[in-house]
């Protein structure tokens, strides 16, 4: 399984699929060996925060193969910038060399900087294939210069490939904002490591389609759903431990990171503007309605609400454990999620959560795509354009007056068993034995 991103460090969502699939694998009869990039040292691009408990999940005699990352470390980085303050010609020097280092990785490394991990995990991943009997290669992505790393270990091996696409690389705004001719070499090499691939496998049905689409002649069964969902034991004893906080406001909840970036944003802005109208044309709201958001919410974005007088009613509590997360969940009369703006084949892996936890539904701020279908097919709540600031106040009006008039709408948890990760499992460990049977 080769997985740049994976505890301890910090991007969870990147680490929660692979760490589940891990975790039910062995009972299906599947024996998971990891490679993945040294954990002794942080990077500018993975910390370690927020994952460390996701390998208490796994089995501890669970083999990792960690290598070097290729990626400057946070130790390397601050012994520069300290070599740079002995005076002012060696600052000169070392922030014109950090300035070329960042060009090179963001400019010429392709598809992405995670690329200069490649010659490492390429001969380590040759070694451990050999050594290790390895049967199959699964390379999930993003990165997703971590295609070709399983491409490469493919050509080397002749091992069968599997590729994870948990997002998609073309026909993306990441993809689009890029120049044209690496809009071209992306392309070609999306189009070498498909064709390398045996199965490869997406997680909406919309994404699979874009694949399909874009590569009529290849095999329409290669192209594979499994989607994300949520680990249902983690909610097992949640409805035994959960009691009611006494209910004075009617509070909505958005648990996750929302970010600032042109091709990955994830803003409130439309949202915090639709809050001032509501308090500006109902004022007894103020004192009536909390507004919390679990995760990362940026200084800039706090700033915003400061000065649109909304610091009264939103409340960013960091990041919090997981049991806490679900309590606050729970607990909320609406949930809040917000979809990468102009990703329509992406469904936010929160909205699994918030339909297995049952009850506030679901105002989803997103595009038209799969996470709006969704919704609406699972009748978990309402969609509006992240920028509707008319639709989004008329949603949450429309759901307060409900719970106002102690009627509050709730969504119903039938169905979600489908996307729990043990069975999602169950989907993977039969692509793996067809695999495993063909190659023999």
């Amino acid at each position: 399984m080769v997985a740049r991103a994976f505890p301890p460090f910090f991007p969870v969502g990147h680490s929660i699929r692979v760490i589940k699939f891990i975790k039910y694998l062995p009972a299906l009869g599947w024996e998971p060996v990891v490679l993945t990039v040294d954990a002794s040292k942080e990077y500018e691009t993975l910390r370690k925060v927020g994952s460390e408990t996701l390998l208490l999940e796994v089995n501890s005699d669970l083999v990792i193969h960690r290598t070097r990352a290729g990626d400057p470390s946070l130790a390397y980085l601050e012994k520069e910038e300290a070599f740079g303050r002995k005076n002012w010609l060696l600052g000169l020097l070392t922030k014109n060399f950090a300035r070329i280092r960042r060009w090179v990785l963001w400019n010429l490394l392709l598809p992405d900087r995670a690329l200069s991990w490649m010659p490492f995990a390429v001969s380590r991943g040759r070694k451990v294939v050999k050594n290790e009997e390895i049967d199959l290669i699964f390379a999930t992505c993003p990165p997703h210069s971590a295609t070709l790393v399983g491409a490469f270990i493919k050509l080397f091996t002749g091992k069968p490939l599997i590729l994870d696409f948990r997002d998609d690389w073309i026909d993306t705004p990441w993809h689009r904002s890029k120049p044209a001719i690496i809009r071209w070499v992306d392309r070609a090499m999306e189009k070498w490591v498909v064709g390398m691939a045996d199965k490869v496998i997406l997680v909406t049905e919309w994404s699979k389609r874009a694949f399909q689409n874009r590569y009529p002649s290849q095999p329409k069964d290669k192209f594979i759903l499994i989607s994300n969902g949520c680990d249902l034991g983690d909610f097992a004893s949640l409805n035994e431990k959960f009691t009611a906080p006494p209910k004075s406001k009617f509070t909505v909840v958005h648990a996750g990171s929302l970010n600032i970036s042109t091709v990955w944003g994830r803003s409130p802005a439309g949202l915090f503007q639709a809050i001032q109208k509501i308090i500006q044309e109902n004022p007894d709201l103020k004192e009536k309605i909390n507004f919390v958001f679990a995760g990362d919410l940026p200084d800039e974005f706090q700033k915003m609400a400061k000065e649109m007088g909304l610091s009264e009613v939103i409340q960013g509590v960091g990041h919090l454990p997981h049991d806490e997360v679900l309590h606050l969940i729970k607990s909320a009369d609406l949930l809040l999620a917000v979809n990468y703006e102009g990703w329509d084949t992406l469904i936010p892996g929160k909205i699994y959560e918030y339909w297995a936890v049952g009850g506030a539904p679901i105002l989803l701020l997103s595009c038209l795509g799969a996470a709006a279908d969704f919704i609406e097919e699972h009748k978990l709540g309402f969609t509006v354009d992240p920028y509707d600031v008319e639709g989004i106040q008329e949603n949450i009006l429309n759901i307060y007056e409900q719970w106002e008039k102690d009627t509050p709408l709730k969504i119903n948890t039938e169905g979600v068993e489908a996307f729990d990760r043990k069975s999602l499992t169950g989907q993977l460990a039969q692509v793996l034995s067809t695999l495993s049977k063909e190659e023999k």
